[in-house]
């Protein structure tokens, strides 16, 4: 097994860079001896971001896992069913966790077929997925297979379906359209629920009631604290007011969802009923018998330029007027709209080392929704009441919610009554306060109108601050110290720090 120095008491966090996307293999010390308890959180990244850390392909960071574990895992965590999170466990013909024992697999509550809410949410995900299929279909036809927001929207699409490679993927998108359950994401969670039946199961997670023990350690636990179990939650994304860290030059988009759910059995191009549609063509030609002279004037396909303002009510052919294809554009909103709700139904675990109560915060992708939940929650400890207050404030390391987004940390102060980053790390825990942010920045920049801001600077920059700089990237290299942090206290942070070009090694210890 390649090198992972595991502490007597405490535990290492392996965040590995396969690219812009998830993937951590925690170590705990095993009770009785022998050799780590391994726990691996999630295994995704988006395709063609790896070029832009190492170029390392996926299969190569598996086989690093495999080595560094002996192909064994305790427990196997995924978050949510996101490309970015999951599509390292699956490949078609040799999944690439083929060769895996699991003993053990956790997923939020939303995975259980046994449950009545989560199997409505499973349906309406479907309904609107395959609609997005349907609307993605029809607006190649309109615009072309190269125009950008087909682009966008393919990108948008893998998130919910999973791909191997960039861009539109046929095979692997029509076979979703058949069946989602085909796709990528699906195949590879469920290759995770097959090994570990085998062993000891599959437990489905909600928040709140008592910690959960890490199998084979010395009470190492876990707090669960999403996702929430209220719809509502479940579909509040965006910060609101002061909850937000200010995103600059960065836009949002409005969610508009028109005509791009229509019924997928409509194979018309348009967006109303066909009793009410005219083709511009027909509209226009006089040979038709339905040309007619207000709507070639209004809205004909002349010229608008070199007109003068006042000698028609306005210049003919205005294409402001018409519809056209733009209500196909709507469906990026909606594909948006689509992931920011999955993104919210992330299984959020805090865990905790028995010794000092030192909390390893792991929120997958939790947007708004879910953050303001925790407070909702109340956790049992023996007789004793446990707070979202209280495990936040005993936090040493903040896996930063989906690649440092703009909804998916919340600003705030100590006082006030929703989770916020300030409610982390507080007293003697602060010390040591440490961030990983699963980030290419580079490659993300390249990926919308207008593009993602992964990380947004204000929420790293904060980050920084409240860390000292103990804030590691997967596309940035060993971080520099702080001009008003003293050397020694610099040194005490490396010391407990690996960097490799495949992955950053932390130790916590407990004690």
């Amino acid at each position: 097994m390649s090198g992972l120095e595991v502490p007597t008491k405490g535990a290492t966090v392996r965040m590995y860079r396969q690219g812009h996307g998830d993937c951590f293999l925690l170590a705990f010390p095993r009770e009785g001896g022998g050799d780590p308890v391994f726990v691996l959180i999630d295994c995704g990244y988006k395709p063609g971001s790896p070029a832009f850390v190492h170029g390392k392909k996926i299969g190569d960071v598996v086989d690093h896992i495999g080595q560094t574990t002996g192909y064994r895992l305790d427990l196997v965590v995924i978050t949510h069913e996101h490309q970015d999170h999951v599509n390292g466990f699956w490949k078609k013909d040799q999944p690439y966790f083929r060769d895996f024992e699991i003993q053990e697999a956790w997923f939020a509550w939303t995975e259980d077929a046994a449950d009545e809410l989560a199997n409505d949410l499973r349906r309406r995900h479907r309904d609107q997925l395959l609609g997005l299929l349907e609307a993605r279909r029809r607006l190649a036809l309109a615009v072309g297979e190269d125009d950008s927001a087909v682009h966008r929207l393919d990108s948008l699409l893998s998130l919910e379906l999973g791909a191997e490679e960039e861009g539109f993927e046929p095979e692997a998108f029509l076979a979703a359209a058949k069946d989602p359950t085909k796709s990528t994401n699906k195949q590879g969670m469920m290759l995770v629920k097959d090994k570990a039946a085998a062993h000891r199961g599959v437990r489905y997670l909600s928040p709140g009631g008592e910690p959960l023990e890490i199998p084979g350690t010395s009470g190492v636990r876990a707090y669960v604290l999403g996702p929430p179990r209220d719809p509502d939650l479940l579909s509040d994304e965006d910060p609101v007011g002061k909850e937000g860290f200010p995103q600059g030059d960065s836009s949002s988009h409005g969610i508009s969802f028109g005509a791009a759910v229509d019924s997928v059995t409509d194979r018309c191009t348009a967006p109303f009923s066909r009793q009410y549609r005219l083709t511009k063509s027909d509209a226009l030609d006089p040979s038709s018998g339905q040309e007619d002279e207000f709507f070639s004037l209004r809205y004909g396909a002349g010229k608008a330029e070199n007109e003068e303002a006042d000698a028609t009510e306005c210049p003919a052919g205005p294409s402001w007027r018409r519809i056209d294809e733009d209500w196909l554009y709507s469906a990026e909103n909606l594909a948006l709209k689509l992931n920011s709700g999955i993104n919210n139904t992330s299984l959020v675990l805090a865990f905790e080392l028995p010794a000092t109560g030192k909390v390893l915060l792991f929120p997958g992708d939790a947007q708004r929704g879910n953050w303001i939940s925790w407070t909702r929650q109340t956790w049992m400890d023996g007789a004793r009441e446990v707070t979202a207050q209280e495990i936040l404030g005993r936090t040493v390391l903040y896996k930063v919610s989906h690649h440092c987004s703009h909804n998916a940390t919340l600003a705030g102060t100590v006082d006030d009554a929703y989770p916020n980053l300030s409610w982390m790390a507080r007293g003697a825990f602060a010390a040591e306060f440490t961030a990983m942010i699963t980030a290419v920045e580079k490659w993300a920049l390249t990926k919308n109108d207008p593009p993602w801001r992964h990380p947004l600077p204000s929420i790293k920059k904060a980050l920084e601050t409240k860390a000292q700089g103990r804030v590691l990237q997967t596309d940035t290299d060993l971080p520099s110290r702080p001009q008003d942090l003293s050397e020694a206290t610099w040194q005490a942070f490396l010391s407990r720090t690996v960097f490799d070009d495949v992955f950053f090694d932390l130790k916590i210890l407990d004690e």
